[in-house]
């Protein structure tokens, strides 16, 4: 890898994690329980805990994502950015090119996913 491919990543890593923190500040904090009205119709209620827990699940997306950042910019760092981290093969550049962030190769991150989707159905 050369300086010019380490820069083009950096930056790459860079633009995503700012738009990740424009998003999250035009979202704003996490918003409270909507005690304006004095009598809450149980639909009312059900529909803020709904868009509570979209909130949160939106933000924990976020945290991961930041996460997998950081993780790459680790691997960069060690001259392993990449490599695969379960199967050891090269990622493909293409799909470097639209997740800068990938730590897996594809069929990797699939089978990843789909143990986790397992895992949650099981609980």
């Amino acid at each position: 890898m050369t300086g010019d491919d380490r820069q083009q990543i950096e930056a790459r890593l860079d633009a995503r994690l700012e738009e990740l923190t424009r998003t999250r500040d035009a979202v704003g904090p996490v918003p409270g329980p909507d005690h304006a009205d004095v009598v809450n119709h149980p639909a009312d209620l059900a529909g803020d805990l709904h868009d509570r827990e979209v909130d949160a699940g939106t933000r924990l997306l976020w945290h991961e994502e930041e996460a997998r950042i950081a993780e790459a910019r680790k691997a960069l760092a060690s001259g392993t950015y990449g490599t695969c981290l379960t199967c050891g093969q090269q990622i493909a550049a293409g799909r470097l090119e639209a997740v800068p962030e990938a730590v897996r190769c594809l069929d990797c991150q699939r089978h990843f996913e789909g143990s986790h989707r397992q895992r949650a159905r099981l609980h």
